[in-house]
């Protein structure tokens, strides 16, 4: 994280979450963070799409969405460890190796000599995050996870993130257990417990209390330290542990935003021709919106040439088709109060309704039905009922259906 910049943290959700969100076309709401250099500045829970734009964003990965493993790494370097990491861990996966992200972080001082903590995500969790960062306009600058964090000197640290209890030694591989399993948790703890020296655990003082109420009590005399400075910027760790590499990030589409980027001169240059770009991007915006306003005067025209008696209620499109329709079946004849005049009354007695607000109409039985979306206003229903009797039509309001959508239904007057 910049010493000078604010950074926002974002909590992102399990993978079926996420995919369970976007299929039902709802909104994506996560938990969130920004962090200056003194530490935590604002927190909360936000729509995405919401969030500040102007922050470099880094993206924390459920724990559930990364693995953790203790592996001896091969003797080799560079692009040919890169490579040789998703076949080192190959035995604890269940997809194919290349299917992701393998990275390595610090040595573990327990277990077997050379063991180093590997960090697995897969690549389609990956890109999921990363296309819909870019979609919301988040200035993203690396995915990591919390699990990720390390050890006050040699001294444990604990917190509660969401509903997981986390600990992290640099011993072991960091331990992530539901609270929901408060039986699991209590002895899993006090094994870690029983394997550090350190004499203390660092823990703030609301997420001891948190443990012990959970537990009962504190699974043994282990005293909890008030968290230093150190851990309070323990989060300021993760920008540095990517799990994902910053080449990788570009080839998604996404601009680094590292330090690394060039010289100051070069810099300056980026910024000239971002202000280029954004005065073209203008141009054009206000070209497409001037194209667009000639195309919709366009269609006014012809529809008014169309059907001169008919407000334009709805799509100009399905009322034309619709009254075609209708004339073709022979619904439509030389009365007055024929499907014509009568969705010619509905317009001018939903006047007061939001524009294209009307969904469908069909025509039975000498009857008008016409749908309209829910987000319609009492008020506006009785007025129209007020006026379309006014004009000497009989009509009601009815509600069908589950998605609770506003029915008009019209009588046509019996022909004298």
């Amino acid at each position: 994280m910049s010493r000078t910049q604010a950074t926002l943290l974002v909590w992102w959700p399990k993978a079926h979450e996420h995919s369970k969100t976007e299929d039902e076309g709802r909104t994506l709401r996560v938990r969130y963070e920004v962090h200056g250099a003194g530490g935590k500045l604002h927190s909360g829970e936000e729509a995405l799409a919401a969030l500040p734009k102007e922050l470099p964003c880094l993206v924390l990965a459920a724990p559930v969405e990364v693995s953790l493993f203790a592996v001896v790494p091969p003797k080799l370097s560079g692009n040919k460890l890169k490579d040789a990491l998703p076949f080192v861990v190959e035995p604890f996966l269940l997809n194919e190796p290349e299917e992701n992200h393998v990275t390595l972080w610090g040595k573990l001082a327990g277990g077997e000599t050379g063991n180093q903590l590997a960090a697995v995500i897969s690549k389609t969790h990956a890109r999921a995050i990363v296309a819909s960062c870019r979609k919301a306009g988040l200035k993203l600058i690396g995915i990591s996870c919390e699990t990720l964090r390390e050890p006050v000197g040699n001294a444990p640290v604990a917190w509660f993130s969401g509903d997981d209890f986390m600990w992290a030694d640099g011993l072991q591989v960091p331990l992530v257990v539901p609270v929901q399993q408060g039986a699991v948790l209590k002895v899993m703890l006090q094994n870690r417990i029983a394997h550090t020296s350190a004499g203390k655990v660092f823990m703030s003082p609301s997420d001891a209390a948190r443990l012990q109420e959970l537990l009962g009590e504190m699974p043994s005399a282990l005293p909890c330290e008030t968290p230093s400075q150190a851990m309070v910027q323990g989060l300021a760790q993760l920008a540095v542990k990517p799990l994902v590499n910053p080449e990788e990030l570009r080839r998604m589409g996404m601009k680094s935003m590292g330090p690394a980027q060039g010289s100051r001169g070069f810099l300056v240059a980026c910024v000239g021709l971002i202000g280029v770009a954004v005065l073209g991007l203008n141009a054009l915006a206000f070209k497409a919106t001037q194209n667009s306003r000639t195309i919709e005067e366009a269609i006014a025209q012809r529809y008014a040439a169309v059907l001169p008696t008919t407000p334009m209620v709805a799509d100009p499109l399905l009322l034309i088709q619709r009254e075609k329709s209708a004339l073709t079946a022979g619904a439509v004849n030389s009365n007055n109060h024929g499907v014509a005049n009568l969705l010619h009354a509905v317009g001018l007695a939903m006047g007061d309704a939001p524009f294209n607000s009307m969904v469908d109409f069909a025509w039975a039985d000498n009857t008008l039905s016409v749908r309209f979306t829910p987000n319609l206003s009492t008020a506006t229903q009785e007025s129209a009922l007020q006026k379309l009797k006014a004009s000497g039509l009989s009509s009601k309001w009815l509600i069908t259906g589950k998605d609770a959508s506003p029915v008009l239904q019209i009588q046509k007057k019996a022909a004298p």
